[in-house]
């Protein structure tokens, strides 16, 4: 019984070897595919690219006033957002880890 990798289809007529024509005819479409497809490629990259340069230029004018009120904003109200230095701190301390604030009972019952 021979390997199941290796069965021989029998066809109607022997296949006979291409000839010199058959393989420029067969070189040519090939090379003529590889050209296509380059081309689309080129095309499609620069589809993509100035569609995204489109959105981001769509973005960033959607954006402006945003970006002029942020710019607009005092400086006291960034001010709890700012890094600050162990040196600015009161006591030029750090203690890292959680907060624990006990709020007294009359506070607790405004709330």
């Amino acid at each position: 019984m021979p390997s199941p990798v290796f069965i021989r289809i029998p066809s109607s007529r022997p296949r006979t070897p291409a000839g010199p024509f058959t393989r420029i005819v067969a070189g040519l479409f090939t090379l003529v595919a590889i050209v296509a497809m380059v081309m689309f490629s080129v095309v499609a990259l620069g589809v993509v690219l100035v569609g995204g340069a489109v959105f981001l230029g769509y973005f960033w004018w959607k954006t402006r006033a945003l970006r002029r009120a942020l710019r607009a904003q005092s400086p006291v109200q960034q001010e709890p957002f700012a890094q600050r230095s162990p040196a600015e701190n009161s006591d030029g301390m750090v203690i890292e880890g959680e907060m624990i604030r006990e709020v007294p009972d009359h506070e607790a019952q405004r709330r």
